[in-house]
C-alpha cells in the first residue's frame, strides 16, 4: 500500500511591470540590490547547509554591509566574488555575515594563450607555457585568500577560453602548431573537435582545479559546461551535437547548462512546426532537461560523488536580431522543479539585462527563487535522496514528464503532462513495485509517497 499526498501549483500571470528601482537605476549595480529587496520575497522554508543560489548579476563585487548579506540569504541568494586578491575584503564581509563564499570568475577570448602573428588571435594549443603561468598566478591569489583567513566554499567558474573552440584550419595549417598535437587528433575535422574538448577539460583540471584543491581541498569546484559524457549517453550541445566521452577530473562538481536559448531553436526547430506557446514550451522543456539529465545519468554510473551545479535561464538571446519565441514562465518553473528532482545541488542563475529588459531579468531571479523555496519543503530528499530516473521527452513529444527522489520508504515525485491532460499513471518508484498516481487536469503536481508494509 502507498500513502500519497499531492500538492498542485497554480498558474500565475506574466511578467510584472518594471519596478521604479530598475527604471531609475538602469543597469547600475545598486539597482539590483534594491530590486531584490523589493521584488523577491524571503524564503518560507529553511535552506540549512545547502548552497544559496548565485546570480550572474547581483550588483557588482564590492563590500556589502551585513544587513544586505542577510537580506540576500533570507531569499536564498548570495553575492559572488572574483578570483582576485582585491576581493578579500568583500569575501571577509560575506563570511562574517554568515554567507558561504563563492567565487564566480569569467575568462574568455584566447585565454590563457598569448596571440601569435599579426592578428593576435592565432595560438598554439599544444604550447602549455601560458597555462603553467596562469596556474602560478592562481596559486598566488589563493595563498593570499588563505592567509587573510578567507574560507572559500565554492569556485564556480565561467572559463570559456581556448582551446575549447580552437579552429581546425588554424592548427592544421600551421606546422609549428600541428607538431605539438597527436597526429590522429588532426586526421579529420570531427576528430579534432572531439580532441579539443577532451584536451581543454584536462587542461582545466590540471591548471585550474588542481591549484584550487591545493589550497581549498573541501571546496566545490566546477566550470562552465563541465559535464560527464559517454558513448551510451552523450551530453549534447545547443546544436544537438554530442560531446566526446568525458570522465571524472579534479573538478568536484559538474555544470551542465539548462538554458531555453535561441541558439537551440535556430539549430533544431523545423520550419513546418507550429509556433504556438504549447509547442514552444515543449521544445524548450526538452532543451532545459537534456544536459542535466544526460550528465546525471553518467554521474550515477561513473562518479556519483560529484555535485551538479547547473546554469539556468529562461531567455538567452544570443541572436537578438532574429525573432525567436520565448518559453513561458509557467513551463520554465516546471522545468526548474524537475531539475531539482534530478539531483541538482545548487543553481547559477543567468540574469543579465538584455536590451533593457529588466522585467525578464527580474523574472529569472523571481522564478528561480520561488521554485527553490518550493523544493526546499523536501530538503531531506534534496540532500540525501536517490534520483529515480533521467528520461526526458523529445522536442516535439507530448505526454507525461516525471521526476523524483527516493529516500528509504518515502519518495517525492513530480508529474507534469505537457498537454494538460488528467490521468492515472503507474510508476516504478521502488524496484518491482507499482505505484499509481493520479494527475489532475491542467497543471503539474508534486506527490509525497509513503511505502508501507513488508512488501510495499
Amino acid at each position: 500500500m502507498f500513502l500519497v499526498v499531492f500538492f498542485s501549483v497554480q498558474a500565475f500571470g506574466g511578467e510584472k511591470p518594471v519596478p521604479p528601482a530598475a527604471k531609475q537605476g538602469g543597469n547600475a549595480p545598486l539597482a539590483w540590490i534594491q530590486v531584490i529587496r523589493d521584488e523577491i520575497p524571503p524564503l518560507k522554508h529553511l535552506r540549512g547547509e545547502r548552497f544559496p543560489l548565485i546570480l550572474w548579476e547581483s550588483g557588482g563585487h564590492g563590500v556589502l554591509p551585513p544587513d544586505v548579506v542577510r537580506m540576500l540569504l533570507e531569499r536564498g541568494l548570495t553575492r559572488t566574488i572574483r578570483l582576485d586578491s582585491k576581493q578579500i575584503p568583500a569575501a571577509l564581509a560575506l563570511q562574517k555575515a554568515g554567507s558561504p563564499v563563492i567565487v564566480l570568475d569569467a575568462r574568455g577570448g584566447i585565454w590563457p594563450y598569448k596571440g601569435e602573428n599579426r592578428d593576435g588571435k592565432s595560438f598554439s594549443p599544444g604550447d602549455l607555457t601560458e597555462w603553467a603561468r596562469a596556474a602560478d598566478g592562481f596559486r598566488t591569489t589563493l595563498r593570499a585568500f588563505r592567509q587573510a583567513g578567507v574560507k572559500v566554499d565554492a569556485f564556480w567558474l565561467d572559463f570559456e577560453g581556448q582551446p575549447s573552440m580552437a579552429a581546425y584550419d588554424m592548427v592544421q595549417g600551421t606546422p609549428a602548431f600541428r607538431e605539438l598535437l597527436p597526429r590522429k587528433a588532426l586526421s579529420s575535422r570531427k576528430d579534432f573537435l572531439h580532441f579539443r574538448r577532451q584536451f581543454w577539460v584536462n587542461l582545466m583540471s590540471t591548471y585550474v582545479a588542481a591549484p584550487i584543491r591545493e589550497f581549498y581541498p573541501k571546496a566545490s569546484i566546477t566550470n562552465w559546461v563541465m559535464t560527464l559524457s559517454s558513448p551510451e549517453r552523450p551530453v549534447r550541445d545547443w546544436y544537438g551535437e554530442p560531446h566526446p566521452p568525458l570522465g571524472p577530473t579534479l573538478f568536484t562538481a559538474t555544470s551542465p547548462v539548462a538554458y531555453a536559448i535561441d541558439t537551440a531553436w535556430i539549430s533544431e526547430w523545423r520550419q513546418e512546426d507550429p509556433r504556438d506557446q504549447e509547442h514552444v514550451d515543449r521544445f524548450f522543456m526538452h532543451v532545459m532537461l537534456r544536459q542535466v539529465s544526460d550528465n546525471g545519468w553518467n554521474l550515477q554510473r561513473q562518479a556519483p560523488y560529484m555535485q551538479v551545479i547547473p546554469w539556468v535561464a529562461r531567455w538567452v538571446p544570443d541572436h537578438p536580431k532574429q525573432k525567436i519565441p520565448i518559453m513561458s514562465r509557467e513551463a520554465y518553473r516546471e522545468a526548474l522543479r524537475h531539475l531539482w528532482l534530478r539531483g541538482v545541488d545548487g543553481m547559477q542563475v543567468f540574469n543579465p539585462v538584455h536590451a533593457g529588459h529588466w522585467d525578464r531579468a527580474i523574472a529569472e531571479v523571481s522564478d528561480a527563487v520561488a521554485v527553490n523555496d518550493e523544493m526546499l519543503a523536501y530538503k531531506d530528499f534534496l540532500d540525501q535522496g536517490e534520483v529515480l530516473h533521467f528520461a526526458y521527452p523529445g522536442p516535439r513529444e507530448t505526454g507525461l514528464i516525471w521526476s523524483g527522489l527516493r529516500l528509504d520508504d518515502q519518495a517525492v515525485v513530480r508529474l507534469y503532462d505537457q498537454s494538460g491532460v488528467a490521468g492515472k499513471h503507474t510508476l516504478e518508484i521502488w524496484p518491482g513495485q507499482a505505484t499509481v498516481l493520479e494527475l489532475p487536469e491542467g497543471s503539474g503536481s508534486t506527490f509525497l509517497v509513503q511505502r508501507s508494509g513488508p512488501g510495499g
